[in-house]
């Protein structure tokens, strides 16, 4: 445990050590380093703000895609159960005909045999 602690102990003196050399060696005057950060961190803003709007854009297209697709396949799947509900009825229709004919064969067979 005391070996952990004191590597984050050098760790964090040796990053303090470094951004105070940094801070000594540059070859800007502090006012102008800040400057400097400042813009750096202005853009930086600025382009994760236009990368946001890239995001939204693209999700917007994507979800608009997306809702068209749905839209397509409800209405093939409400043409295509229209369809399989109109066969269905001329099946059963033929089966009805086919019964009734048959149901007349019958009785006139037994009204012959009788």
């Amino acid at each position: 445990m005391a070996r952990k602690g004191n590597f984050w102990l050098g760790m964090i003196v040796g990053a303090a050590a470094g951004a105070v050399t940094a801070l000594l060696y540059a070859p800007k005057k502090g006012e102008d380093l800040r400057h400097d950060i400042q813009d750096r961190a202005k853009d930086v803003g600025r382009k994760a703000g236009e990368a946001w709007g890239d995001v939204k854009h693209r999700t917007s297209e994507m979800a608009g895609k997306a809702q068209e697709q749905v839209q397509t396949a409800v209405g093939k799947s409400r043409e295509w159960m229209g369809t399989g509900q109109q066969r269905i009825r001329e099946a059963v229709m033929t089966g009805r005909r086919a019964a009734e004919e048959k149901r007349k064969e019958l009785e006139s067979e037994l009204e012959e045999k009788e």
